[in-house]
Formats: structure tokens, C-alpha cells, sequence
């Protein structure tokens, strides 16, 4: 080979190389919360550079204040993926703000009523006259009026106290409310605290739905599909290595907020790895969603919500972004 002709082909590599390079897709992603222990799963994937090999630079990692504002944000363009409770998705999608699920992560219901260790909510009952903190922007709401009504309670015998979500739990500690009503990935943060809790579970009332999924907008879905798809295969490949390996997981916590403990996280991502998959998408890979979990949560909020829509289910979810290997 000559002189001339291996310059040329160093050239050529070096300008397909920039190529890449400058092709690489500006990418932001809205949690649903607070940094959690699961949330890390994102922050995992972006330190091992899976994100930089699948042509995205993943620039920033945000907190929330819950689902709707991240819904918000995700619709008017501020961030392009976000983490949203599918009831809120849907809610969302009805109200006009063009959004989609396209990855359906945590499919069991992780919503429950939690109280002092010494006060506990044995049956549905003992709900009546309690006050409950929930946070500002949650989907709890719809969710917890599903529980009292399947039990035949009114909003005269259970009270929700709406806060902010930072000082949910607080109220909680310092005996403001008779508990909270939370996802069970948020309850560890008692334990750091010294506070001995009990929780009773939406589904163990009798209500389940899903809570969170990926989402993005329908424009992003149909100006760059392949953008969503190389999103969502960096995200399960993430969440693959999260059941494998949660420490890996809990090193990227520590990493990028160390003033928690790597016990309270371990202890987030826990919980919700045992909620990736409910009953109907057992067998199938982490991320698809399954029609009859995504219509409870659409029959929620229809029927305490006064939802008005005659979409199907499938119209605010899809698994056609799942890697198909």
C-alpha cells in the first residue's frame, strides 16, 4: 500500500469518525421525582458510555416534582424523554399534550397508603377520618379515589393533604397527617430517619395499575423513530444490567448524589425491581406493556376522574421501540 493511499484512507476514517460524531443527538431525560435508587439506572448507562455508543449525548438527567410537570415538560419540548406515571400519561394525551409511552417499566403497583408502625391500616376501613399527605403534581389522587370508592368511602371520611414532595415524608415523621400515600420506592427514606413505618398497598385494597413508563412525544416518534429506538434499547439494556448487577447501580447514586445512603438506595432499586413485571407481561422482555394493565389505568381514570375519551388503551402506549433481538 503507498504512502499516499493510507493518508487517504486515515482521512477517510477520521471524517466518517466526525461524522459520527457531529450526528450524535442532543438528549435530555426528566425523572418523575427526586433522585430515587432506580432513577440511577439512567445515570449507570451514561457513565459506561452506552448512550455515547448509540449516537446520543445525553446531556442532562433532571429531577421533577412529579408526573405532570414532567409530562409538561416532555410536551412543550424542554426535555425530550421523561418518566411518567401512565395514568398521567394518558390524562395528558386526552387533555391535548401529544405525548406516548414507549418503554412501560414498572407495571405492578407500587401506590400505598403508609403509616406510623403504631397506627397501621389493617383494612379499608380504618381509612375513615385519617388525613393523608400526597404530593403536588402526583397521580396519586385519581388513584386513591379508585381505593375509597372500591370501598365504599367518601371524600368526607378520608382527607388528602396536597404538599410539596419534598416535605411529604417530614409531615409525616413530625405526626402533621395519619400517613402518606406514596409509592413503596420513596418509603426507604424512613428508615434513614429512624422512623418505623407499616404500608398497606392500592392493590391490596383492591386497586392496581401501573405507575411508570418512558415517554416522549408523538413529533419525536414521527420525525425520529430511530432516535426513540436507540433511546429505549440503551434503557433496557440499562435495566437488564440493574437486575444483574445492582450495585452497579447504586455505585452511579453514590456518584451523583453521595449525601444519601448506598443502603437507602439499595433499598429503592430493590423494590422496584420486584415491580417490573405484573401478571399480564410476565414472559416478556422489561419494557413491554401490556394492554390490560394500561386499560386499568385508563377505566381509573374514566371512572374517578370523569375522563372523557373513547381511545383505546393501546392508543397512549406502544413496544415497537423494544429491541426485537
Amino acid at each position: 500500500m503507498s504512502i499516499r493511499y493510507a493518508r487517504m484512507l486515515i482521512g477517510l476514517c477520521v471524517c466518517l469518525a466526525g461524522a459520527r460524531a457531529q450526528a450524535a443527538d442532543d438528549v435530555t431525560l426528566r425523572l418523575n421525582t427526586v433522585l430515587n435508587g432506580w432513577h440511577c439506572v439512567w445515570h449507570m448507562a451514561r457513565d459506561k458510555g452506552w448512550f455515547t455508543e448509540q449516537g446520543i449525548n445525553l446531556k442532562s438527567i433532571g429531577e421533577s416534582r412529579g408526573s405532570a410537570d414532567t409530562v409538561q415538560l416532555v410536551a412543550v419540548g424542554t426535555d425530550t424523554f421523561g418518566v411518567a406515571d401512565p395514568s398521567v400519561t394518558i390524562a395528558s394525551e386526552v387533555q391535548g399534550l401529544r405525548v406516548k409511552a414507549v418503554f412501560s417499566l414498572i407495571n405492578k403497583s407500587s401506590l400505598a397508603v403508609i403509616t406510623p408502625a403504631d397506627k397501621p391500616i389493617r383494612v379499608a376501613n380504618d381509612l375513615r377520618g385519617k388525613r393523608f399527605a400526597v404530593p403536588a403534581s402526583s397521580s396519586v389522587p385519581p388513584l386513591f379515589q379508585a381505593v375509597m370508592k372500591r370501598n365504599n368511602l367518601t371524600e368526607n371520611d378520608v382527607r388528602m393533604v396536597t404538599m410539596d414532595a419534598g416535605v411529604v415524608l417530614t409531615s409525616l415523621v413530625a405526626g402533621q397527617v395519619d400517613g402518606v400515600l406514596l409509592g413503596l420506592d420513596g418509603v426507604p427514606d424512613l428508615d434513614a430517619r429512624g422512623f418505623k413505618y407499616t404500608y398497606k398497598t392500592f392493590a391490596d385494597l383492591g386497586v392496581n395499575t401501573p405507575v411508570s413508563s418512558v415517554v416522549t412525544t408523538e413529533n419525536t416518534i414521527a420525525t425520529n423513530p430511530d432516535l426513540v429506538r436507540r433511546f429505549v434499547s440503551v434503557t433496557q439494556r440499562a435495566w437488564e444490567e440493574a437486575v444483574r448487577n445492582p450495585d452497579a447501580v447504586v455505585d452511579a447514586c453514590s456518584r451523583t448524589k453521595p449525601t444519601i445512603s448506598r443502603e437507602t438506595y439499595r433499598k429503592q432499586l430493590d423494590i422496584v425491581l420486584t415491580l417490573l413485571a405484573s401478571d399480564a407481561t410476565k414472559g416478556h422482555p422489561i419494557g413491554w406493556g401490556a394492554a390490560a394493565d394500561w386499560d386499568s389505568a385508563l377505566q381509573v381514570q374514566k371512572e374517578y376522574r370523569n375522563l372523557k375519551t373513547d381511545q383505546a388503551a393501546t392508543t397512549f402506549f406502544t413496544n415497537d421501540f423494544l429491541p426485537t433481538e
